[in-house]
């Protein structure tokens, strides 16, 4: 019974993923400019893969930055040098196996937890980071959050960008989002849905029409119209077709009994029009001994983007007083 169970909420998310579910693109004329930027550096991960790195700017203070997704790539923090690199700071991107810029492989056994945290000790092997800090977006938070409970000693500070601490419990917000735009949608055409409030998943994923979708997304995940270019680039680079050998982890990732283990200095960054609830990230601050919170007042999932003026430097100000202690 509980194997259905998981299977059917494995469906129902795929149901919700699938506009993004698409084959990974031919590589495009980006791609070859990136493989010869300034900085990079692929890394061979697992005796057999090439990861892709880039270091940017010069710095005391070292940043690696893990996308979201899984599948996603660097390319939406490619606005962090602006705020960043005149303050000193150290940027290093990374694109996961399976990315963009990085290996693919068929291969389902790559997809477990235990792999990927494997993957960014590597990755901070050969750029010979240590005592660095470790920013995590997303589904990079999540990652972010588990590298930390394994290998603290490498790390200065921990960021945690826009996920929350459990998975059933962010999810369930997004659907109550999509079931108020469902709502919305259907009063429009005069007509009434019974039962949205309480509705799971998989009932509510025939009702997210594209129209609906659009405006999820303009709503909870970019606020900004029209998209900027850089971050247009990124969400078309998306590799998606693999991810599906992750999902029974992601829709039921729980962090929360491990929250108390962290013991690096953490920023939890929210934000208020996220599809994360801000609740998460007042409970993951409450939880998380030595941390601090910051909800982004005007920002959606991206709010590097739609909210850098108070992204950035609440994040300045995070690195500079943890750098000063240590």
């Amino acid at each position: 019974m509980r194997f259905v169970k998981l299977r059917q909420a494995v469906l129902s998310f795929l149901l919700l993923l699938l506009p993004w579910l698409v084959a990974a693109q031919a590589k495009d004329s980006s791609y070859a400019a990136k493989m010869q930027a300034p900085g990079v550096k692929m890394i061979t991960v697992d005796g057999k893969y090439r990861v892709w790195t880039q270091k940017v700017g010069e710095g005391k203070i070292k940043l690696l930055l893990l996308h979201g997704g899984p599948g996603n790539t660097h390319e939406y923090f490619e606005n962090f040098p602006e705020y960043l690199t005149k303050e000193g700071i150290e940027i290093y991107y990374y694109d996961q196996l399976n990315s963009y810029h990085s290996d693919e492989t068929a291969d389902k056994a790559v997809w477990d937890i235990n792999r990927f945290v494997g993957e960014v000790e590597q990755v901070r092997q050969g750029l010979g980071l240590d005592q660095f800090y470790l920013l995590g977006h997303s589904w990079g938070g999540m990652l972010a959050l588990e590298y930390a409970s394994k290998y603290p000693q490498h790390l200065k500070g921990l960021i945690t960008s826009n996920i929350g601490y459990k998975a059933t419990v962010f999810n369930k917000n997004r659907y109550a989002q999509f079931a108020d735009i469902i709502r919305r949608h259907a009063a429009k055409e005069g007509k009434t849905i019974a039962g949205l409030d309480t509705m799971g998943l998989k009932a509510l994923s025939p009702l997210i029409t594209p129209a609906v979708y659009t405006e999820f997304r303009q709503l909870h995940m970019m606020r900004l119209t029209p998209e900027p270019p850089t971050f247009t680039r990124s969400q078309a680079h998306i590799v998606r077709k693999y991810a599906v050998n992750f999902l029974p982890f992601m829709v039921a990732w729980d962090f929360s009994t491990r929250l108390a283990s962290i013991k690096t200095p953490t920023l939890v960054i929210g934000s208020r029009y996220d599809f994360i609830p801000t609740a998460d990230i007042d409970y993951m601050q409450r939880q998380i001994p030595k941390s601090q919170k910051y909800i982004c007042p005007e920002g959606s999932h991206y709010a590097m983007w739609d909210d850098p003026q108070h992204y950035f430097p609440a994040l300045l100000k995070f690195l500079k007083k943890t750098e000063r202690k240590g």
